[in-house]
C-alpha cells in the first residue's frame, strides 16, 4: 500500500461519491453503481485499464504501470465509495431531510393531524413561512441564477452561495454523527467477522475472488494470467458482442437485430392458474437471462446455487395453500407477512453466525473488555481494538438515537437490528456472491407489528422510521457489503485487512463530507429528482405515511393521546402484535434454525438457510432462471467430466462477467459523451437486475 495507490484510490473514491448523484439523478445516465455489489464504474474501468491503459503505461516507462497490489488498493477504496452515492446513503438521506415539507404542504391529511410535528428537533431542515421558497422550492426546482458566471471558480462560488447552509446546519449536525458512527461500526464489524469467515469457515467470497483473478499476473508479465486462457476470451468477446449489439439496437432499432435474453412463459399459466394469485408468482413466467448472474452461480457450491434458484419456486409452492385459504401474504417496504418472516429469518441467521463463531467472538469480547493483552494474543490486537471501538460506537449510536426522542428500549433495539442487518447481509454477499440483495423489511415496521401501535406509538414510529430510512432502508449497497469483499481482495493481494479497514474509514469520512456538499450545490442548481418517485416521494414520506395510518387507528379508538403521553413501562403490558405477525416471525426463526441444524448434521441436505432470507424478493425472482442455468452448467460439468472440466470452464465464466461489465462501462462513457455534446439524455439499456 504505497502513496501512489492511496492518492489514486482517494481521488477515484471522492469522484464516485461526489459525481454519482449528478450522473444518476441529473444527467440520468447509466448508473455508475449499476451492478450493485459489482459496480460497473469500478470493475468495468478496471478491465479497460488492465487490458489497455496499464500495458501502454508499461511500454512508455515500466515504473508508470500499476502493480496488482496497487490496483487492489484502488479497487477496494473505489468499491467502498460506491456505498455513498446510491441507496447506501445519498439516494435517501438529503431528500428525507427536506422533502417532507413539500409533501406536508400538498397533503391535507398530514396538516390536519400534525404529522410533520412528530419529527424530532433537528431531524429536518429549518424551514418556516419566510424561507420556504428559498429552502424547499429552490431545492425542488433549482435556485434562480442571478448572473452568468465567467469562470469555473465563479460557477462553484455561485453554486455554494445558492445553498441555504443555515437551514441545513441542524439536520447535518444531527445526522452526520450517526452516519459516520454507522460507517465506523461497519468497518469494525467487517474486520471482526472477516477473520472468522475467511480463516475459520473458509467462505468463497466470489466477488473478491473474481476481482483478484483479473489482477493476478506473473512477475514478468504486464497482462493478467487470465489473458492466457483461450476460454476467457471466448466468454469475454461473446458477451461483449451480445451486449454491444443489444445496446446499439436500443439506439438504432432499424439497423440492428437484438439477441433476445428475455422470454415470456405466460401460456404456462394455464397449467397452474393458482400461481397468479401468489405475490411474485407471475414473475416465474418471465424468463430473464443475465449471463453475469449465471456465471457467478457457477463459482458457488452447488448447494448454495441450488438454493438460490429454487427459492422462488419453493416460495410459490409454500404460499399457494395459504393464499387459497385467505391469508394475506403480500408485503411492502414497511411490513407484511413476507417481511416479518424474513426479519425472523434474519435474526435467526445472526444467532447461527454467533453460534458458529462463538469461540472466536467470545475471545475477542473478553480481550476487548480486559485491558491487558497476553503476549500470545498480540496477533489479534487489531481485531481486539476493532471490538472495543465497535462497542463504544454502538453505545454512542444508542445515546444519539435516544437523545433524538426515541425511547431507550426502542433505541437499543433499533441499533441492534442495524448491526444484525450489517452482519447478515454482508454474510450473504460473502457466501453467495449475489450482486443484488434485498431482505426487504423495515425495522420500524417490524417494531410496530411486534408490539402494536399503542406500545410503539406514531411519534416513535416517525423517529425510528427516519433513522431507518436514512441509515439502512435498502441494504444492498451498505458499506459493509463492499468492505468485506475489499478485505478479502486485499488479503489475496497480501495487504493487511487492518490497513484496508483504516484507509477505508478515512476515505469514507472525507468522501461523505464532500459528497453532501456537492449534492446540495447540485440540487440547488439543477433541482431535485422530481421524475424519480423512489427518491422524490416514497422514501421521504415512508415513515410519515405509515405513522399517519396508525395514528388514525388510535384516534378511532380514543387512545392516541394516551399512547403518546404514557411512559413505555406502562404501555408494554398492552402489547398487541398485528394479525399473522407471530406466525410469520416464528416461522422465519424456526425455518432457519431447522435448516441450519440439518445442514450441519446431514451431508446430503440440499437447502441452505439463506433461502428464507431472500425468497419472495425482487432480486431473486428476476434472477431465478439465470441462477438455474449457472447451477445446471456446474452440475453437468462435474457429472460428465468431474472437477477437471469444471475448473477448465472457470476462465470462460470470468470472461463472461468481464465482458458484461466492460460493455456496461463503455455505454456509460458513450452516454456521457452524447450528453456533453447534445444536452440530451441517452436512451437507457439495462444490463443487470435492479
Amino acid at each position: 500500500m504505497n502513496l501512489r495507490s492511496l492518492i489514486i484510490g482517494f481521488i477515484g473514491a471522492i469522484f464516485i461519491a461526489s459525481f454519482g448523484y449528478m450522473n444518476d439523478c441529473v444527467l440520468r445516465l447509466e448508473s455508475i453503481t449499476n451492478g450493485q455489489q459489482l459496480p460497473i464504474i469500478v470493475i468495468g474501468t478496471l478491465v479497460l485499464f488492465i487490458f489497455l491503459i496499464n500495458p501502454l503505461l508499461h511500454r512508455i516507462q515500466p515504473s508508470f504501470a500499476l502493480s496488482p497490489k496497487e490496483l487492489a488498493v484502488i479497487v477496494a477504496l473505489c468499491t467502498c465509495a460506491c456505498s455513498i452515492p446510491g441507496r447506501g446513503l445519498l439516494e435517501q438521506a438529503p431528500h428525507t431531510m427536506i422533502m417532507p415539507y413539500h409533501w406536508n404542504k400538498v397533503t391535507p391529511g398530514w396538516q390536519a393531524n400534525g404529522i410533520l410535528e412528530m419529527a424530532p428537533d433537528g431531524a429536518l431542515v429549518d424551514v418556516n413561512e419566510d424561507n420556504y421558497d428559498e429552502v424547499v422550492t429552490a431545492y425542488i426546482t433549482g435556485a434562480p441564477v442571478e448572473a452568468e458566471p465567467k469562470s469555473t471558480m465563479q460557477t462553484l462560488k455561485a453554486a455554494w452561495q445558492r445553498v441555504p447552509w443555515a437551514a441545513w446546519r441542524p439536520p447535518l449536525l444531527t445526522w452526520m454523527p450517526l452516519i459516520l458512527l454507522c460507517a465506523l461500526s461497519a468497518v469494525c464489524l467487517s474486520l471482526i467477522v472477516y477473520k472468522q469467515w475467511a480463516e475459520h469457515e473458509f467462505l468463497s467470497f466470489p466477488i473478491a475472488t473474481f476481482s483478484h483473478n483479473l489482477l493476478q499476473r506473473s512477475n514478468n508479465s504486464i497482462f493478467p494470467d487470465i489473458c492466457r486462457q483461450r476460454l476467457f476470451w471466448v466468454g469475454f468477446v461473446l458477451l461483449l458482442v451480445i451486449r454491444v449489439d443489444n445496446g446499439l439496437c436500443v439506439w438504432y432499432p432499424d439497423y440492428y437485430i437484438p439477441v433476445n435474453l428475455t422470454w415470456n412463459l405466460g401460456p404456462f399459466s394455464k397449467v397452474w392458474p393458482g400461481m397468479m394469485r401468489v405475490q411474485y408468482g407471475p414473475e416465474l413466467l418471465r424468463f430473464n437471462l443475465f449471463p453475469l448472474v449465471a456465471a457467478f452461480a457457477f463459482f458457488l457450491s452447488t448447494e448454495v446455487s441450488f438454493t438460490l434458484w429454487a427459492a422462488q419456486f419453493c416460495w410459490v409452492l409454500f404460499a399457494y395453500p395459504l393464499v387459497t385459504i385467505g391469508w394475506n401474504l403480500s408485503t411492502d417496504w414497511v411490513g407484511g407477512w413476507q417481511g416479518w418472516q424474513r426479519a425472523g429469518a434474519c435474526i435467526a441467521m445472526f444467532g447461527m453466525l454467533l453460534y458458529t463463531g462463538r469461540h472466536y467472538y467470545n475471545f475477542l469480547l473478553k480481550r476487548a473488555l480486559w485491558p491487558k493483552i497476553p503476549e500470545k494474543d498480540k496477533g489479534e490486537a487489531s481485531n481486539i481494538w476493532a471490538m472495543r471501538i465497535l462497542l463504544v460506537s454502538i453505545v454512542a449510536l444508542i445515546w444519539l438515537v435516544w437523545r433524538m426522542g426515541l425511547e431507550l428500549p426502542f433505541a437499543i433495539a433499533t441499533i441492534l437490528m442495524i448491526i444484525i442487518l450489517y452482519v447478515v447481509v454482508s454474510r450473504v454477499s460473502a457466501e453467495t456472491g449475489l450482486i443484488f440483495i434485498q431482505p426487504r423489511f423495515s425495522i420500524f415496521g417490524l417494531f410496530a407489528a411486534a408490539v402494536g401501535n399503542y406500545v410503539f406509538p406514531p411519534r416513535m414510529q416517525v423517529i425510528c422510521g427516519l433513522i431507518c430510512v436514512i441509515l439502512c432502508i435498502d441494504q444492498c449497497q451498505m458499506l459493509i457489503n463492499f468492505l468485506v469483499n475489499a478485505l478479502h481482495l486485499g488479503s489475496l493481494s497480501k495487504i493487511s485487512p487492518k490497513k484496508i479497514g483504516a484507509t477505508t474509514a478515512l476515505m469514507y469520512v472525507v468522501a461523505v463530507i464532500i459528497a453532501f456538499g456537492v449534492l446540495l450545490m447540485t440540487a440547488y442548481h439543477f433541482g431535485g429528482p422530481v421524475g424519480m418517485g423512489w427518491h422524490y416521494e416514497r422514501l421521504p414520506t415512508m415513515a410519515f405515511r405509515s405513522a399517519l395510518k396508525n395514528l388514525l387507528q388510535l384516534k378511532a379508538l380514543g387512545l392516541a393521546e394516551e399512547a403518546d403521553s404514557l411512559p413505555f413501562i406502562q404501555r408494554i403490558s398492552h402489547a398487541l402484535p398485528y394479525e399473522h405477525f407471530l406466525s410469520a416471525f416464528i416461522f422465519g426463526i424456526v425455518a432457519v434454525l431447522v435448516c441450519s441444524f440439518l445442514r450441519l448434521r446431514l451431508t446430503w441436505w440440499p437447502i441452505h438457510p439463506v433461502m428464507f432470507l431472500l425468497w419472495a424478493t425482487f432480486p431473486i425472482q428476476t434472477s431465478t432462471y439465470s441462477l438455474l442455468i449457472g447451477w445446471l452448467v456446474k452440475k453437468l460439468s462435474i457429472r460428465l467430466g468431474g472437477a477437471r472440466i469444471a475448473n477448465k470452464l472457470k476462465p470462460m465464466m470470468t470472461g463472461i462477467i468481464a465482458g458484461e461489465v466492460t460493455s456496461a462501462v463503455l455505454f456509460l462513457i458513450v452516454g456521457f459523451i452524447y450528453y456533453y455534446n447534445t444536452g440530451k439524455t441517452p436512451k437507457p439499456y439495462s444490463w443487470f437486475p435492479r
